[in-house]
């Protein structure tokens, strides 16, 4: 199953001039789910607690809140990632208590990379309460008033009816041995793997349990973050709703549109001036996370600002015919692989494409990459396949026994490679079409530094990077000097 990409902010239309607002759709998001909702019972809910949902909101919720004809959640694992300061904590304040008064959850357990991010949504529900009559006389109060028990650091909110809401710290066992209808997970990009590992088993004793994480963009060591978002990507199952809010990769930090998808808040509780006020006094990287939702993989990123956008030509055509290289790579993760081309244009620039792209929920099929790649060599012909023996080994294993010219780019070597990409990119003598999917993989790239080289590296980056791999493979042998047969006449 693919996810949806929109690529197109709503604005809202004044009188005197155009305000920009605040996406509605997710820029990336699951395929939307048909059927019956209790979105619209979640926005009264909100409505009559004083906190009435943003059109975001409502749009997330709506899909989210979808179940089956047994009554059962279609989504039981919700992902939702925006910017900085968009209201996600409001969000999955009101979702614990629209569980806990409205749908009859009886455990919900909160936790966030800390204890104190994990209070701060306690606190939020624990006010709402307070300033609703009809809810607070159905809690089961403390001492004969307190809303809530924080009895030996342990904090939880207890109904009359035996419903209970508490908060864990996000350790290895921090949750261990608990059980809950519902699970919120707060920062999913601080969250650790031994942290996470440990809290998510608590739904699986509940047959309509529901897991709701937030977060804003991750780095390279989000890797919790980064895993479920490369599976969400993957063709995921029904139960996995993604729902993220972000800017094009490599797009200008003061792109209005761009800010319009990252910042569904924009025009009601964010404002252009307070964007303009970030871009002016935070660093790029700092921008582009936490205002454009972006993943940053650190510094290391090899790529100059702006200098992949500026090989850019939505214009570039490539097909059969002239002289073409292939190379291909595999993620690390196993269950994402790209095919990439390239070819000399007529004036002397290397055109590049990513040719196909493979994904599956588990691990690629060697095989049948190798036979698709062995259909695309019958098209082009091409000079050459590049290939790292050490990720890719069976699949060039089996185009060599099918009589292609296999290329192994590895080790040293593609040191070597990673600085003639670069140096392509700096020097504009490389052109790409503006493919999303390249545009995504060379935004992840991070780089191992040595004293005097340096190469793109698979595992601190964030996500998939196979593309831009394989386009250092192909860079490489395309700028290696052409021998020309001489006749020596003695």
């Amino acid at each position: 199953m693919e996810l949806v990409i929109d690529n197109v902010p709503k604005r809202k239309t004044g009188t005197k001039k155009t305000k920009l607002m605040g996406a509605v759709k997710p820029r990336i998001m699951s395929p939307k789910l048909s059927g019956k909702t209790y979105g619209p019972d979640f926005a009264a809910f909100a409505e009559k607690v004083g906190y009435p949902l943003m059109p975001w909101q409502k749009y997330c919720a709506n899909d989210f809140l979808t179940v089956n004809a047994e009554n059962m959640w279609v989504r039981k694992t919700i992902m939702l990632c925006t910017s900085r300061q968009q209201g996600k904590t409001t969000l999955a304040a009101l979702l614990i208590l629209f569980h806990l008064f409205e749908m009859g959850t009886m455990s919900i357990i909160g936790i966030s990379s800390n204890k104190k991010m994990a209070r701060d949504t306690f606190d939020k529900v624990e006010l709402i309460i307070e300033q609703n009559d009809f809810l607070s006389v159905q809690i089961k109060k403390t001492y004969g008033k307190q809303l809530a028990s924080r009895a030996n650091g342990f904090e939880s909110i207890n109904l009359l009816s035996g419903a209970r809401y508490e908060i864990c710290a996000a350790t290895a066992d921090g949750a261990r041995g608990k059980s809950a209808d519902l699970l919120f997970i707060d920062e999913l990009a601080f969250v650790s793997e031994e942290a996470y590992a440990g809290a998510k088993p608590v739904t699986r004793a509940k047959a309509n349990a529901m897991t709701i994480l937030t977060s804003s963009a991750g780095w390279a060591t989000s890797t919790v973050l980064n895993d479920l978002r490369d599976r969400a990507l993957s063709y995921p199952a029904k139960t996995l709703g993604w729902y993220e809010y972000s800017a094009p990769a490599l797009c200008k930090l003061d792109d209005r549109k761009a800010w319009a998808m990252a910042n569904p808040a924009l025009g009601y509780t964010v404002t252009e001036a307070t964007l303009e006020e970030a871009l002016s006094t935070d660093t790029p990287d700092v921008f582009r996370r936490e205002a454009l939702t972006q993943w940053v993989t650190s510094l290391s990123s090899p790529w100059p600002e702006g200098s992949w956008q500026a090989c850019s030509d939505s214009k570039l055509v490539m097909g059969p015919g002239p002289a073409t290289y292939f190379a291909f790579d595999k993620a690390i993760s196993k269950r994402t692989a790209s095919l990439v081309a390239g070819q000399i244009l007529p004036d002397g620039r290397i055109g590049v494409a990513m040719l196909d792209t493979w994904r599956a929920d588990h691990v690629v099929d060697d095989l049948a990459i190798a036979a698709k790649i062995k259909e695309w060599a019958d098209k082009y012909r091409p000079v050459m396949i590049c290939f790292d023996h050490f990720a890719t080994a069976s699949i060039a294993a089996r185009l060599t026994a099918s009589n292609q010219n296999m290329v192994d780019v590895s080790g040293t070597a593609f040191y070597q490679a990673s600085g003639d990409l670069l140096d392509a990119i700096v020097g504009k003598r490389l052109v790409h079409s503006g493919q999303l999917e390249l545009n995504t993989q060379m935004e992840a790239c991070a780089a191992k530094n040595l004293d005097s080289s340096w190469r793109i590296v698979r595992r601190a980056s964030a996500g998939d990077v196979s593309g831009p791999i394989s386009l250092a493979m192909i860079v490489n042998k395309m700028q290696e000097p052409v021998s020309s047969p001489m006749i020596v006449a003695g």
